[in-house]
């Protein structure tokens, strides 16, 4: 799998099975019996990343205060988005979805929509509590904060710049996020 995600990293997802097969010094055979198809080695490789970063570990099981799960939540995914694979897998996905329109949909699926439940499942939990307004669109108002934790720093590095923050305002960034959304969304009760 480390090959699989180096070649798509460096050379995008037209890369063949048989030169990922030949970079991981393995039978071509041997890649497919652990992977059907060159979408699910993507997906694979996608939900690999996000556990290396710790983003499967469940929320719903951190009994600390809603704004340190967030908070610490936010800082592991802006790294992600920042790491080297994950931005040569967004851009990858993005200059071949002409191309390969299904790539966008593997991706989107392995990554965003992903963590978007795992994060809705959470505020749906505060939104139960009694932390967070009772009406609220847990989908939509997780997409929110993923949204707001790419900040500044995801934004120019999308773009190939180095935003020069410093990791104390990054997280000084994020926590701002953190105590706004929980605001913006704090139940009237709470």
């Amino acid at each position: 799998m480390k090959a699989a995600t180096e070649l798509f990293c460096e050379q995008g997802y037209g890369i063949s099975m048989d030169t990922i097969a030949e970079r991981a010094q393995v039978s071509k055979q041997t890649v497919y019996a652990h992977f059907r198809t060159k979408d699910e080695l993507f997906d694979t490789c996608i939900r690999a990343k996000c556990t290396a970063n710790q983003l499967d570990i469940s929320l719903l099981d951190d009994p600390r205060e809603p704004d340190k799960v967030l908070e610490e939540f936010a800082w592991r995914f802006q790294n992600m988005l920042l790491s080297d694979e994950a931005l040569n897998t967004y851009k990858t996905a993005v200059r071949q979805s002409d191309t390969h329109p299904d790539l966008a949909r593997v991706y989107v699926n392995a990554g965003p929509r992903n963590t978007t439940e795992m994060v809705a499942a959470y505020l749906g939990q505060l939104s139960a509590r009694g932390v967070l307004q009772p009406d609220l669109n847990c989908n939509d108002a997780a997409l929110q904060f993923l949204l707001m934790c790419h900040g500044k720093a995801v934004y120019w590095a999308y773009l190939g710049q180095d935003s020069l923050e410093t990791e104390q305002e990054r997280r000084a960034y994020l926590k701002s996020c953190v105590s706004m959304f929980l605001l913006g969304y704090k139940s009237s009760k709470g």
